[in-house]
């Protein structure tokens, strides 16, 4: 029995390993060529077309179909007028007794050792089989299994590896995932495996899903078409010859929100199909609906699927949510997506999948971090992910349709691996200068001022453009063919949003005490970075417009305006508030002009406007920042304090604390510390303060004055914008 069982795993490894059997798209599973077969003799019903031989792909044909699926995918014509290629074939007696070996599917699965493209389909000429079949490959996969999801279990869990072992025999690392709770997919890499059926809501994905096809019928095979030309080229966490593989079989064998979610985005280009673009969309926010109730239903059975869900929604032009990010990153642990997945016991063309997705969340987390403000879900060390490949990607230049209004799918590849590595330089430098640990930062900062930070931060201006340099002309922004989508924006922009946080870092901490030769050199690189970011827009053409652009998009073009914003409100002269001024008006007339028809466009008009950095034009900021940002003693003093701007008047919760070096007090008599000074509220002052300047404290810690220290000395702001006071007279406690 011993040895019928191992005999019984070695061949469901070879299934699932090969291949062939990568494909989970209707492989024979059981059916290896012959190795002195002839290519020759094989008939036109069960050999590829010559499109397919040309791709080294499937020829998948459906029952009473003339074209196979690519062919009429594409909409080309299915040709049999090539002859076969002879190809010199293994000494082992099949393909499948060499991939059955685990010394062959380490070997294979070894980034060093990869040659050629993992795709879902066979590189071997092979014929199709019936959907059962096709479905039954799918099984061996890890993420994308028809009626059983797995768990990642993590080494500190209450599951024991070596128990496991004993009682379920996992040290095969072949555990017939269909009768075993546990499947091992490596040494000390184990699942645990639970039915679909077992979990919330399962019996409704039926209902859905029917409900979702009646939201788009017939357009639904149209919107795959334009999803696959648009966005998937440069968003490419969906593998397209399973996903097209199994929408020709029925739409049933998609999650809902995964089904929904990929038509909600490809509706973005109705107009770019002739045959949609004249009659009305389907209901979006039906849709929308659909997705986001579902989606919180299939996360208790967590797959491939519920993370590309998650992603597509996120991806949706002000479908930003810092709370959904969470959720698909979570899912991402519990798949196991931060792990290598290079020596597991999966389909090769799972491989590629895992690490693209993996990716995908990384960035996805890090960006939003970044433009929310928020901690990164995901810390240093804990995802521990190879880089990117080009074998990681199934399709190649040679999959192009070179169809009107497409992105180009070489492009679409090399902005996502470039994209990777930035967001790694990225990620570093936001953990370094915005992070909670900030102790380095202030130390140089308390020893060394402006000057040391700057020297600081040198070392990461520097990457930043090692990166730049690197960039192959093709990702150029003038890199564009005509009536072709370029995606190559989204990757510049992103690039000089990392710019601007680094020198945003740097102007929060000059003040009008800093050297004035420190402050000018901090200045101008400040202005030159601006400057860049905004003529970056105004050269943005049509053709990066309407391409795909990452959830990051509209947040980033509103930190332009920010970072424009900070500038403005810190100048030294009117000439220079002047000129920032004229940047902001000009900035925003960029983005109005580029607005329409362009959602992410939009959602940046949105964001600037709703932005608390959005400053009033209406008067200059250097009266209060060409001098000390804090009034002196003299001035409170003559100042007349409004009847209801007394201290003792102002609500709790309004009074706000603003730290920075104080002017020294003057002498004052017992008789006078029993009033506080008060001075009149200074709009420009208030308008520095939701600024953020380096002398303000940003956090808004609210207290009264009881809180404090006694003796201190301390400048207060009413929120409410009545008044502004400073007091050094002892309070008493209450």
């Amino acid at each position: 029995m011993d040895l019928l069982r191992d005999k019984c795993h070695a061949s469901e490894a070879s299934t699932c390993s090969s291949p062939d059997a990568g494909a989970g798209t209707g492989a024979a599973a059981g059916q290896p060529h012959a190795a002195h077969s002839s290519q020759a003799t094989r008939t036109r019903a069960d050999r590829p077309c010559d499109t397919c031989r040309k791709r080294k792909s499937r020829c998948v044909k459906e029952p009473g179909q003339d074209k196979c699926v690519l062919c009429s995918f594409h909409r080309r014509a299915c040709t049999y007028l090539d002859e076969p290629q002879r190809r010199k074939r293994p000494k082992a007696d099949s393909l499948a007794s060499i991939s059955s070996t685990p010394e062959h599917r380490r070997q294979s699965s070894d980034p060093s050792s990869r040659k050629k493209p993992k795709s879902a389909t066979s590189r071997d000429d092979s014929h199709a089989t019936s959907p059962s079949s096709a479905r039954s490959l799918l099984d061996c996969t890890l993420g994308l299994h028809g009626s059983t999801h797995f768990r990642y279990i993590g080494p500190s869990s209450v599951y024991e590896g070596q128990l496991l072992d004993v009682l379920y025999g996992l040290v095969d690392h072949g555990a017939d995932e269909t009768t075993s709770k546990f499947r091992r997919a490596d040494n000390a890499i184990t699942f645990l495996s639970r039915p679909d059926s077992k979990t919330l809501f399962s019996a409704d994905d039926d209902d859905d899903l029917d409900y979702v096809e009646s939201l788009v019928r017939p357009h639904g095979p149209a919107l795959v078409n334009l999803y696959f030309r648009t966005v998937h080229p440069s968003f490419p966490v969906i593998h397209k010859a399973v996903w097209l593989e199994k929408y020709a079989r029925s739409f049933k064998e998609f999650s809902p929100p995964q089904l929904a979610a990929f038509y909600l985005i490809a509706m973005d280009w109705w107009e770019y199909d002739p045959d949609l673009s004249s009659k009305d969309k389907p209901d979006a926010m039906a849709l929308l609906k659909v997705a986001m109730t579902t989606l919180s239903a299939v996360i208790h059975r967590p797959k491939l699927s519920t993370v590309q869900a998650g992603l597509l929604l996120l991806q949706r032009s002000g479908g930003d949510s810092w709370v959904l990010t969470s959720q698909v990153v979570a899912l991402a642990e519990e798949l196991g997506l931060h792990m290598d997945c290079s020596l597991w016991n999966i389909p090769d063309w799972e491989k590629g999948l895992r690490r693209r997705l993996a990716w995908a969340v990384f960035m996805q987390d890090k960006w939003s971090a970044f433009t929310h403000g928020r901690p990164s879900h995901i810390t240093p060390g804990s995802w521990r992910i190879p880089h990117l490949a080009l074998d990681d990607f199934p399709e190649s230049a040679a999959d192009d349709d070179g169809k009107d209004g497409s992105t180009e799918v070489e492009t679409g590849r090399q902005v996502f691996i470039h994209l990777t590595h930035l967001t790694e330089i990225m990620a570093e430098t936001l953990e370094a200068l915005y992070g909670p640990n900030q102790v380095r930062t202030e130390s140089v900062y308390a020893q060394h001022g402006v000057q040391g930070l700057m020297n600081m931060v040198k070392p990461m201006v520097r990457r930043l453009e090692a990166w730049a340099e690197e960039i192959p002309p093709g990702l150029e922004m003038d890199s564009t063919k005509p009536r072709r989508l370029c995606s190559n924006g989204n990757l510049h922009l992103s690039y000089f949003i990392t710019e601007i946080m680094i020198y945003r870092f740097i102007m929060r901490r000059v003040t009008p005490d800093t050297p004035p030769a420190v402050r000018d050199i901090a200045r101008e690189a400040g202005k030159a970075c601006l400057e860049k970011a905004m003529s970056f827009v105004e050269c943005l053409r049509p053709e990066h417009l309407q391409a795909f652009w990452w959830s990051a998009a509209p947040k980033s073009l509103a930190l332009i305006r920010s970072f424009g914003g900070l500038l403005w409100a810190t100048s030294s002269t009117e000439m220079e508030a002047g000129f920032y001024r004229q940047k902001l008006i000009d900035f925003q007339w960029s983005l109005k002009v580029r607005s329409r028809g362009v959602g992410f466009v939009t959602a940046a008009i949105r964001e600037v406007e709703d932005s608390l950095n959005d400053p009033d034009m209406a008067h200059s900021p250097v009266a209060s920042s060409s001098k000390s940002l804090y009034y002196s003693l003299e001035e409170m003093s003559a100042a007349e304090m409004p009847p209801q701007s007394q201290p003792q008047a102002l609500p709790r919760h309004n009074l706000t604390r603003m730290n920075g070096p104080l002017p020294t007090p003057p002498q004052i008599s017992p008789v006078e510390q029993a009033t506080p000074r008060v001075a009149p509220f200074d709009p420009a002052l208030y308008e520095q303060a939701q600024l953020g300047h380096g002398h303000l404290d940003p956090s808004s810690l609210s207290f009264s004055i009881m809180d404090l220290d006694p003796t201190a000395r301390q400048v207060y702001m009413d929120m409410t914008g009545q008044a502004l006071f400073y007091t050094d007279m002892p309070m008493p406690n209450p």
